[in-house]
């Protein structure tokens, strides 16, 4: 990685420190020290070439908040490294608002700081490169089954397959509601504007009142309810857990009008891939145990899973 950022970057690295980055096992993240500056280096098989694009149009047009990918040494936004693409941007030397939430003003911040993303009318460039729905939606009812299948009718391998087959099985009514929409919902055909796509809290740092949104590697062009269902309940401690906290974030946000249709169909998509993931991680790992507290989440009363089976906002 040294080399790989000497080549492609023009730095020399002082130091190189691994980052958990928690459900992305497609990535491998560092903080990277050169002699004078701190940087997030990014190694990702996931995702696509659209969000650095997307992050540097965002920052050139002046969304504070957008951290812009630093350019490669022949003016690159990336490199690529054994099949997989490359990144820089400079660290944000903040917190990571999943650990210390947000204040009332900070939520507001954010609510600004999403609008303004939203706000920005995509170039001709980005509108070809932006991919319309996440790619990895596609395989989750297929997975979902496999999973069903597993859990349902072999014996588990230990503990922690027994515990998750007792939570798939408790749950079937709900698992199999998502999977029934599935194959009738229909992905929308409204305005579509630029979604980061995974806008929760462990992707959000915080400095003083300042808000930072990163990873934007699952940036879409979609309707604004791709994002907002992370701001409306279900995602636990990950997004605003009362209605002060929501009320703080459209404070900034603005006046918005959502669509029922369109928030079911993104609710709905995120649950199914929650499910499945958080499941399958269960099984194979890493973190086999936090997964299964992270699914139960999901699928509790409160969570995501059970507001993407209702009509209701």
């Amino acid at each position: 990685m040294r080399r790989w950022m000497r080549e492609d970057f023009g730095f020399a690295v002082v130091e190189l420190t691994p980052v958990h980055t928690g459900a992305d096992l497609a990535a491998d993240v560092w903080k990277a020290l050169t002699t004078d500056s701190l940087y997030a280096v990014k190694w990702s098989g996931g995702g696509t070439d659209a969000g650095p694009l997307a992050a540097a149009y965002l920052a050139d047009r002046g969304v504070k908040g957008v951290p812009a990918p630093v350019r490669t040494r022949d003016g690159q936004l990336w490199s690529m490294r054994e099949g997989r693409r490359l990144t820089v941007a400079p660290w944000v030397k903040g917190r990571q608002a999943a650990e210390t939430g947000l204040s009332d003003e900070q939520w507001t911040a954010y609510g600004v700081l999403l609008a303004e993303v939203h706000s920005t009318g995509p170039s001709e460039q980005l509108q070809r490169v932006l991919p319309r729905l996440n790619p990895i939606n596609a395989r989750m009812p297929a997975l979902a089954r496999q999973l069903h299948q597993r859990l349902t009718t072999a014996a588990p391998a230990d503990e922690i397959e027994a515990e998750l087959a007792d939570v798939w099985a408790a749950n079937h009514d709900t698992i199999a509601r998502l999977l029934e929409l599935a194959a009738t919902l229909q992905p929308p055909q409204t305005t579509r504007v630029i979604c980061h796509a995974d806008p929760h809290l462990g992707n959000v740092i915080t400095t003083g009142t300042a808000i930072h949104l990163i990873d934007w590697d699952d940036v879409v062009l979609a309707p604004r309810e791709q994002d907002l269902l992370f701001l409306l309940g279900g995602m636990g401690s990950l997004g605003p857990t009362s209605p002060a906290q929501r009320e703080a974030f459209f404070a900034g946000y603005g006046p918005v009008e959502l669509d029922p249709d369109n928030l079911q169909y993104y609710r709905h998509a995120r649950a199914l891939e929650d499910v499945a993931l958080w499941a399958e991680q269960a099984i194979t790992g890493p973190d086999r145990a936090d997964s299964l507290t992270i699914l139960r989440g999901v699928l509790g009363p409160d969570g995501l899973a059970p507001k993407a089976c209702s009509s209701q906002l």
